[in-house]
C-alpha cells in the first residue's frame, strides 16, 4: 500500500476516506476533500470521529479499512500502548485472551505475590494478582488495593496479608504483622531479623 495514499472507508460509499497515519477526510461529490478533526473520548482516551452524525472510533475504521472484518475472538490494539497513536504500523491484532494478558502487565497485574498469615510466615506465591484472587475466591483488584497500598486494613477479607514478592514489601509486611499482634495481645515480640529471600 502506499503510505501517502488515500482509501475509502467501507460502508461510505466513497463519502469518507482514510490513511496509513489514521487521518480522514470527507469527499464531496464536486471532487474536493475537507479533513476531519477526531476529538480524544473522556472515558476511554480513544481518537473518535463522527461519521454520518454517528460516533466511530478511528482504530476500528483502520481495521475495517485495512484489515477487514475479524475472526471470532481476534481485535485489534495499539502495539505501542499509546491509544491516540492509530497509524496502521502501530495497530496489531490478537486474541481476546492475548490482549488480556497484555493489558494484565500494563497495569500491575502481572507482579509476582506472596501471600502471608496472622505470624509472618509465608503460606503461597502467585504469578500475579489474578492468579492470587482466583485462588482465593476474591476480585484481583481487592489484592492489587493491598499490595499498593490503596486501603489501610493490613489484611484482606480472608484474613491473609499479599504483598509484592519483594524483600523489601516481605520485611515491611512482617513488621507491620508484629506491630498489629503486639497491639492486640500487649505481648513485646522480638523484632524479626533481616531475611534475604534467595529462591
Amino acid at each position: 500500500m502506499n503510505p501517502e495514499g488515500w482509501y475509502d472507508i467501507p460502508g461510505y460509499g466513497g463519502k469518507y476516506q482514510i490513511n496509513f497515519y489514521g487521518r480522514i477526510r470527507r469527499v464531496f461529490k464536486n471532487g474536493k476533500y475537507k479533513e476531519l478533526h477526531p476529538f480524544i473520548k473522556k472515558s476511554n482516551g480513544r481518537r473518535c470521529i463522527k461519521l454520518n452524525c454517528k460516533e466511530q472510533v478511528v482504530m476500528k475504521l483502520m481495521q475495517r479499512t485495512f484489515f477487514g472484518e475479524l475472526k471470532d475472538g481476534y481485535v485489534v490494539y495499539h502495539k505501542n500502548g499509546c491509544l491516540t497513536d492509530d497509524a496502521l504500523n502501530n495497530i496489531g491484532i490478537t486474541t481476546r485472551a492475548e490482549l488480556g494478558k497484555l493489558t494484565g502487565r500494563k497495569n500491575h497485574c502481572e507482579c509476582k505475590i506472596v501471600k502471608l498469615d496472622n505470624t509472618g510466615e509465608i503460606i503461597d506465591f502467585y504469578r500475579s494478582a489474578r492468579e492470587a484472587g482466583r485462588k482465593n475466591h476474591m476480585s484481583y483488584q481487592t489484592i492489587l488495593d493491598r499490595i499498593n497500598g490503596r486501603v489501610k486494613g493490613l489484611y484482606a477479607p480472608d484474613g491473609y496479608v499479599y504483598v509484592k514478592d519483594k524483600d523489601g514489601a516481605i520485611q515491611k509486611a512482617i513488621r507491620r504483622i508484629e506491630l498489629e499482634n503486639r497491639r492486640e495481645t500487649g505481648v513485646t515480640f522480638t523484632a524479626a531479623p533481616d531475611v534475604v529471600f534467595d529462591f
